[in-house]
């Protein structure tokens, strides 16, 4: 039987719509309005505070407060790796080892 993911598709259309928001928003300097609320998100929604699943998201939003590289939507970029890797731990396993 297969199992369900962690986090949901609409969970994950909205978060990602959320993220969108939020890097129209560094352009103000107000993204991290959302984007601490969408890291609290991933820890609670499975994210164990852990490097192996919450390091992109982590680093992306380390690199959003480098300027001239926070037009780049890497925040997005992050929440959807580090989405795949909470719904799809296998193969944070085979690439990571354990």
């Amino acid at each position: 039987m297969d199992e369900q993911p962690k986090i949901s598709l609409p969970e994950i259309i909205i978060m990602t719509m959320l993220s969108l928001l939020s890097e129209l928003l560094d352009i103000i300097l107000l993204g991290w309005v959302i984007g601490f609320p969408l890291q609290l998100w991933l820890f609670f929604k499975g994210g164990e505070f852990s490097f192996k699943k919450q390091g992109p998201s982590l680093i992306g939003n380390v690199v959003e407060l480098i300027p001239f590289l926070n037009w780049l939507p890497i925040r997005t970029t992050a929440l959807l790796i580090s989405i795949h890797k909470i719904n799809h731990p296998e193969t944070v396993a085979k690439t990571v080892g354990k």
